[in-house]
């Protein structure tokens, strides 16, 4: 009810308002005439019913995003800030070609070799069985 007022109100005082006279000065706009000044039309063309709606418009386009503002601001608040992920005393996993290798296992070439991209691994030389026997 008290909007209904409000909006009354502000359309019963457009229609009381009184255009002034605006002039052209070249690049200007004045209230006063000046030589070589064109007058312009500044009369609201729009009736007292588009004026209200326009008002109307106006007041609901307020009320949402005032709205969407205590949306965003209560999300913001509710969002937990982002912090690292994952920090532990384990190793990353291996991939394959280095756990083989680390475990001695790295496949060789049909010349006996392992493959150039096969990672070194040091390893210990096996005695022979009939040297231990001794």
């Amino acid at each position: 009810m008290n909007r209904l007022a409000a909006v009354a109100c502000l359309v019963l005082m457009a229609g009381t308002a009184q255009a002034q006279a605006i002039y052209r000065c070249g690049a200007e706009y004045s209230q006063m005439p000046c030589p070589g000044g064109k007058l312009l039309e500044s009369s609201d063309p729009r009736s007292a019913a588009q004026r209200a709606e326009a008002v109307r418009v106006a007041a609901q386009d307020r009320r949402r995003a005032a709205e969407l503002e205590r949306e965003r601001r209560a999300q913001e608040k509710a969002a937990r800030p982002a912090t690292a992920a994952g920090f532990n005393g384990r190793p990353a996993p291996l991939d394959e070609a280095a756990s083989a290798a680390e475990r001695g296992k790295v496949k060789q070439t049909s010349k006996g070799k392992p493959p150039k991209d096969a990672a070194f691994v040091a390893v210990e030389p096996v005695k022979p069985k009939a040297a231990a026997a001794k």
